[in-house]
């Protein structure tokens, strides 16, 4: 039996996600509170719900991607919430990107209510949403991923299952981590390379045939340098910082990295 799906939260990230899935031939039911990405869904063929509740109600498997933790709160609570409207079996996939140790605890009140979860982190940008290409970290049971797996697969070029639910979580906060930290070298590298003169063009050609390339770095010129994305990693370094504290792990680049962002030293 072809799998019931639902969307809830039709932002940047998630009206193309669900435009995917309805694409695909797949039975979607989608909520938002506002009611323009609504209508858009309902146009390619999904159905309109009123509530989360009404989604979790009508569906098998229910995709979440909201912009915070108060968002997820406020989704899943509550006499109109998702949990409100759970049935045993019923499969949860948040893409919200949280706190590891919050997704636990989410995933730990679902299982009161019957729900399986999966943590899936996705990398990629709107863009690799629309090409169907991005990169999916998963956090939860092998046996729920391949439930689900063909519903992500409308999206996703690649899909990594990394632990149980809050490693999906975890995984992306470490590869934000590392992004944020080519950021800051490159910035540095090109603000140092252009305040001496070099032309820039011809050393961001150096840069990609150098020891010094990253996918950061090549675009720095064209995208990164450009689009003030410096302040996106504000939460994710916080969050890398209390995990490494968590774990008993020094993350001096993290801590370097926020103290420049805090300082105004970069881009934001």
């Amino acid at each position: 039996m072809a799998l019931k799906v639902g969307y809830i939260g039709l932002g940047s990230m998630g009206q193309p996600f669900a435009s995917n899935i309805v694409k695909a031939g797949f039975d979607l039911t989608v909520f938002d509170v506002r009611p323009e990405p609504v209508a858009e869904l309902v146009k390619l063929g999904a159905k309109a719900a009123g509530s989360s509740r009404e989604v979790a109600q009508a569906v098998d498997v229910v995709e979440l991607t909201v912009s915070k933790e108060p968002e997820v709160d406020s989704v899943l609570q509550g006499p109109d919430g998702l949990l409100a409207g759970a049935h045993p079996g019923l499969i949860l996939i948040i893409h919200t990107s949280i706190h590891p140790i919050k997704m636990q605890e989410v995933a730990k009140e679902a299982k009161t209510h019957g729900i399986e979860m999966l943590d899936v982190q996705m990398s990629g940008g709107v863009g690799g949403v629309v090409a169907r290409n991005t990169c999916l970290m998963v956090g939860g049971a092998a046996e729920t991923l391949e439930k689900c797996r063909p519903v992500l697969e409308t999206t996703a070029g690649s899909i990594y299952l990394v632990g149980g639910v809050g490693m999906g979580a975890l995984a992306k906060v470490a590869q934000n981590m590392m992004t944020a930290t080519y950021l800051m070298a490159a910035e540095e590298g090109f603000r140092l390379a252009g305040k001496g003169g070099v032309d820039l063009e011809v050393f961001q050609e150096i840069v990609r045939t150098s020891s010094a390339q990253s996918y950061v770095a090549d675009k720095y010129l064209s995208n990164w340098g450009q689009r003030g994305s410096a302040w996106m990693y504000h939460q994710v370094l916080w969050d890398a910082l209390d995990l490494g504290h968590t774990y008993d792990i020094p993350l001096p680049g993290a801590a370097t990295w926020l103290q420049a962002l805090a300082h105004g030293l970069v881009k934001s």
